[in-house]
């Protein structure tokens, strides 16, 4: 790390967004706040808001006229930042941190709380596309799957042998499925 003098001139171009400039700015100030936090912040996330954060509040005081008043103290002046914002995340951060676990209940993964919802939702998608389905198709699959009717006494109520029964329960469920995953499409 090379270090470096600032000068009115530097802060001017930084002050103008110079990419140049920036690009080095974001650079030399990053490595240094890495290298003054490393040892003391023990979250990478945190130290990477921390960096990020104390990079914009030096560059929005930059760019406000006469914010700095000596460029040779600019290093001085982003360490202070730097400082500042370090005890404010931290600070926010303990402020939320969650409660040990062993203190904790252990939660139980067993019921699947959604499942009454996600499966109420089922039953009116299956209801609304057997209300769409052709009239015989919808008695079929009713007779069959809701109602669970023997296989002989859905033959003598639709004038059918076995064989043809298969038959219609194969087409009834192919337009049965065509019609629920359109309904899946248009619903989300």
């Amino acid at each position: 790390m090379e270090f470096r003098a600032f000068d009115r001139e530097y802060l001017q171009l930084l002050r103008e967004g110079n990419p140049e400039v920036e690009r080095h700015f974001a650079a030399y100030f990053g490595e240094l706040i890495y290298l003054k936090l490393r040892r003391r912040v023990h979250s990478q996330q945190l130290l990477e808001d921390i960096r990020q954060e104390t990079l914009c509040r030096v560059l929005r005081a930059v760019r406000e006229k006469d914010s700095i008043e000596n460029p040779r103290k600019f290093g001085a002046f982003v360490s202070g930042v730097c400082h500042y914002v370090a005890i404010e995340l931290r600070r926010n951060e303990r402020r939320y941190e969650s409660a040990d676990v062993e203190e904790c209940e252990p939660f139980d993964i067993s019921q699947d709380l959604d499942a009454p919802l996600v499966n109420e939702q089922r039953k009116l998608l299956v209801r609304k596309v057997l209300s769409e389905l052709a009239k015989r198709d919808r008695r079929l699959l009713r007779a069959i799957f809701l109602d669970e009717r023997e296989p002989a006494e859905v033959c003598l109520n639709f004038g059918v042998d076995q064989d043809y029964l298969r038959v219609l329960i194969f087409r009834a469920k192919a337009r049965f499925r065509e019609a629920y995953t359109r309904s899946l499409g248009a619903a989300a």
